[in-house]
């Protein structure tokens, strides 16, 4: 999978008492000023130095 847009999205922390989350991803808008190459991929460490 390549990525192509790049899109805000609310994220909620609280987790269940197994440790699963309380509620889902929502996707809040299409990042028009963001080009896919500007952000870092999930899990990629973004803080310089």
């Amino acid at each position: 999978m390549e990525p192509a847009v790049v899109i805000e999205a609310a994220v909620d922390l609280t987790r269940d008492n197994a440790g699963r989350w309380r509620h889902p991803i929502r996707p809040h808008r299409i990042r028009t000023d963001a080009d896919v190459r500007q952000v870092p991929l999930f899990g990629e460490d973004s803080t310089p130095g």
